[in-house]
């Protein structure tokens, strides 16, 4: 009888273990009041847009629909968004036709409501944006344009969140103070590791002591520069058009483009370089092409100029700001660790996309640009796809630390069959105020992601 006992209560004892959450999460996953922290991901920002079209799918909302939260409030913004969403009018020619789908704005649409958003996510938020932004501030940044009818002069996003009483909050942050440096092309333009890491630890101090009961999940950020197609889509060299392979030179070896390589040294980019998408508009008027070419493109007026520091990323560059960002994440595990927070691994999903996501449907999501379902038309923000694959981290997160079993959303919805809207016109890629002629285009530029692997830029290992 007693080996019985005993037989039970190890068994008893062994269901208990199975059962019970692998983390020692702070609080507890109800969502009844539930509130997000974050950037333009986290407000579903799609093809340079942000609109009510895509909120509905933004990873917040994702979470908040698949938790049954009710009355999960965001600032919706009307068609066309702000700004006007980029659209792909015309997959006939090569390159295609990307243009914004309006020349005007739209507008906020529930500006009203008698309480702060669930939803404070703010595009061009940085970690430092999140508590002191109050929506009070002149737009002289993203962060405080978009602030000023997100926020509505309420306080900062850490203080309407503890004012709301929350009982689950979900933060993702960080992004934008690595972004800056990509865009800008140097990593002079990077938060520093001891400024990020201060703030961090105070927003997450503050939450727990305005929000002491409430759950809490944080994420992790991506560490490979290369994952999105702003960054992985354009060739750092020249690139035959008829065959889509890289123009070879009297050594044999591709020809890469001249540009500035920061500091004041000009010349050719090594290999292993990056140049960014917003350098299209320098690439098809002939910025970059070595002077001694000039013969072969009688049309380009600006052959022989380097392209500037900002349409670039070295090897050196990019490994500094890999570097800052695993330094970033480093923080992120240690300022939750310390405080009982579970990380969503979100690193683990972008470092998924770079090797491909298979899906039931039989097709293998990618980052490629334009075809391979995760980025937007703007090259950096996700699809709803992509965004539907980041909410479910979080969910995965917090059905693992909090012992919940949340549904993950299903992508199976987004493989209709959604013909693209044709028209003729010329190519107006991401960020791009102006556009460049299909000629030029064709003599420069090769966005298809079938170049072979050998005429890529694939030196550095990510």
């Amino acid at each position: 009888m007693r080996k019985t006992l005993i037989r039970i209560a190890s068994t008893l004892l062994l269901v208990s273990v199975v059962a019970a959450p692998a983390f020692a999460a702070r609080g507890s996953a109800n969502f009844t009041r539930f509130f997000v922290i974050g950037d333009s991901y986290g407000a579903g920002v799609s093809s340079a847009s942000l609109n009510a079209a895509h909120q509905q799918f933004s990873w917040p909302n994702i979470i908040a629909r698949q938790a049954g939260a009710v009355d999960f409030q965001q600032p919706l913004v009307s068609d066309p968004g702000i700004g006007p969403e980029l659209q792909l009018f015309d997959i006939s020619k090569f390159p295609p036709t990307i243009a914004p789908k309006s020349t005007s704005n739209g507008q906020p649409i529930n500006l009203n409501l008698a309480r702060p958003f669930n939803n404070l996510s703010i595009p061009g938020a940085n970690v430092n944006d999140v508590i002191t932004l109050t929506g009070k501030e002149q737009a002289t940044s993203t962060a405080k344009l978009f602030g000023q009818f997100i926020l509505r002069g309420l306080g900062t996003s850490v203080d309407q969140v503890i004012a709301s009483q929350p009982t689950f909050v979900a933060i993702w942050i960080g992004g934008n103070d690595a972004l800056g440096a990509v865009l800008s092309g140097t990593p002079a333009a990077l938060t520093s590791t001891a400024n990020f890491t201060r703030d961090y630890n105070a927003m997450l101090d503050k939450l727990i002591a305005g929000a002491p009961n409430a759950g809490i999940v944080v994420g992790s950020l991506p560490t490979h520069v290369a994952v999105a197609p702003i960054a992985n889509t354009v060739p750092p060299f020249l690139v035959n058009p008829a065959t889509q392979l890289p123009v070879l030179g009297p050594d044999g070896k591709p020809i890469f483009f001249v540009a500035d390589l920061g500091g004041g040294t000009f010349g050719q980019l090594p290999a292993g370089s990056m140049v960014l998408l917003t350098a299209a508009g320098h690439l098809g008027t002939g910025f970059g092409i070595p002077a001694a070419l000039a013969p072969l493109f009688p049309t380009l007026p600006d052959v022989g100029k380097p392209l500037p520091d900002t349409d670039v990323l070295t090897p050196t560059e990019i490994a500094a700001i890999e570097a800052r960002l695993a330094e970033f994440n480093t923080a992120i595990a240690a300022a939750a660790s310390s405080r009982n927070i579970p990380v969503a691994d979100i690193t683990g999903l972008f470092n998924r996309i770079q090797n491909g996501i298979p899906t039931a449907a039989g097709i293998t999501l990618t980052k490629a640009f334009l075809q391979g379902g995760i980025f937007s038309f703007d090259g950096f923000h996700m699809t709803d796809i992509g965004y539907t694959l980041f909410a479910n981290e979080y969910i995965k997160t917090i059905n693992g630390a909090y012992g919940t079993h949340i549904p993950l959303a299903t992508i199976t919805p987004f493989f209709a069959n959604n013909a693209p809207n044709t028209e003729s016109g010329t190519l107006a890629l991401p960020n791009m105020p102006f556009v460049f002629g299909q000629a030029a285009a064709d003599a420069i530029l090769r966005f298809a992601p079938q170049v072979p692997q050998t005429g890529r830029r694939r030196t550095t290992t990510h």
